[in-house]
């Protein structure tokens, strides 16, 4: 009996399975009811205006050629990829996106340093724990100081950039989809 129950449980958790996979299929590759919606694999011209969250842009394409792509064929950031797929053409939406769907493969812990407290004194620097700083072109986020273990002050510092780290906006329009 004990054997049928599980032989029972395993085949249903399969069905369940299944039936989830097929259903999410069938929202990706049908986009939406919408004959005009956009879908899987559908090649679309955009515009977008990127924002870090406190409003700084760092990216946009309005003044230039619209950027077309295949949707979901990987050759723009995941959730631009994903977050187009039922809009319409000359529908604008605002996509809130997050490092790991954004640009956060890019993030390299190489580039987060220990350096002296020292050097940002000589720098006329006060380190405060998750301000940004800037130096030239040079941007850096520090993290935090601590302490090593002769007593020194040591400044933890992050120069990736701020794309691969910070939650984006991306304020996309369709201009047109290929038919």
């Amino acid at each position: 009996m004990s054997f049928y129950l599980i032989h029972k449980t395993e085949n249903m958790k399969k069905i369940i399975s299944f039936l989830t996979i097929a259903s999410l299929a069938l929202f990706i590759f049908a986009g939406c009811t919408n004959k005009n919606s956009i879908k899987v694999w559908d090649i679309i011209s955009i515009t977008y205006i990127a924002t870090f969250p406190d409003g700084t842009l760092f990216d946009q394409n309005t003044a230039q050629t619209p950027l077309m792509f295949s949707v979901w064929s990987g050759n723009v950031i995941q959730w631009l990829d994903e977050g187009v797929v039922g809009m319409t053409v000359g529908g604008t939406k605002t996509l809130t996106i997050a490092p790991d769907k954004g640009y956060g493969k890019l993030y390299n812990t190489n580039n987060i340093q220990r350096i002296s407290q020292l050097i940002f004194d000589k720098l006329s620097i006060k380190p405060e724990n998750w301000t940004t700083q800037k130096l030239g072109d040079i941007e850096w986020i520090i993290k935090w100081t601590e302490q090593d273990g002769s007593g020194n002050t040591l400044v933890l510092f992050d120069i990736n950039p701020r794309q691969t780290r910070d939650t984006l906006k991306y304020k996309v329009t369709i201009l047109a989809k290929q038919e």
